[in-house]
């Protein structure tokens, strides 16, 4: 009798032991849990269709715009910045379930002669990281490492050569020029100074949105000190829907005081220079 009570308590303690570790595993974020379980359950997620966005008012697709894109859609318990802490650092989601792991690929577009995202990525996570920056004409293209390639290449809707001899691409035509058709981006980052709205168009279009899981990008609206138009507020939510509804959460929002308007729509100080980080969730 004695024996079969010490037993019940020995399976007692080692139940609470097993949930304990359980516990502190969830808690230093060791465990991987369903990351659906950890979306913002909000109103705010959900953008309406393009033909209700065409019948609101500029006012309400302003006010609609920057609400969406200041709110936080998924949990990401470890936000951690690469990079220098100013200019050229980014946020990514180091959660277990997001975080880059060995073998890893980075496409990084709009350097502006700041590596201090793109080698930290090489060195924090041993991914390969292709930069690319039309703008950069003193830099050598080819391997900046073992792990690091630069181009001198943007990234916009289609693939052509400007005036002033800039060299765009689409993602997809890059990827298949580096022999990466049929591999994952595992993290995507896009400053491109207005042209990410053309490339994210060709990039959904082109069925390429689900081969990336991380998405860090800055958002342009409007042009710095100017609201932005009625049909821009109107396209740029269109693409957010898309992204929404092809399983991309924002994760981190930060506004770009150096964009900051005065809104005449809204009576308050706004800002069109959003750096936002998505994560897939399928």
């Amino acid at each position: 009798m004695i024996n079969r009570k010490l037993r019940l308590v020995n399976l007692g303690l080692a139940g609470i032991l097993l949930f304990s570790v359980v516990l502190l595993l969830y808690i230093a974020d060791l465990l991987p849990m369903s990351p659906k379980l950890e979306i913002e359950k909000n109103e705010d997620n959900v953008l309406p269709s393009i033909q209700k966005l065409h019948s609101l008012t500029h006012q309400e697709l302003a006010m609609l715009y920057h609400r969406y894109i200041n709110t936080v859609q998924a949990l990401c318990k470890r936000v951690v910045r690469i990079g220098n802490l100013g200019d050229g650092g980014w946020e990514l989601c180091e959660d277990i379930e997001f975080r880059p792991k060995h073998p890893c690929l980075v496409y990084s577009f709009g350097i502006n002669n700041d590596f201090s995202f793109d080698d930290m990525m090489a060195d924090r996570f041993k991914c390969d990281v292709y930069s690319f920056d039309p703008s950069m004409k003193e830099t050598l293209e080819g391997p900046r490492g073992p792990r690091q390639w630069f181009y001198r290449s943007g990234l916009s809707e289609r693939t052509e050569t400007f005036q002033n001899e800039w060299q765009v691409s689409t993602l997809k035509d890059l990827q298949e020029k580096h022999g990466h058709a049929k591999v994952k981006i595992d993290i995507l980052k896009i400053d491109v100074e207005k042209f990410e709205w053309l490339a994210l168009t060709q990039i959904y279009e082109s069925g390429g949105l689900k081969n990336i899981r991380q998405l860090l990008i800055e958002l342009h609206m409007g042009m710095r000190g100017v609201e932005a138009e009625k049909l821009e507020y109107i396209q740029g939510l269109g693409i957010l829907k898309h992204l929404y509804d092809n399983g991309f959460r924002i994760v981190y929002s930060h506004r770009n005081i150096w964009c900051k308007f005065l809104s005449k729509l809204q009576h308050i100080d706004e800002v069109g220079c959003h750096e936002l980080t998505f994560v897939y969730i399928p």
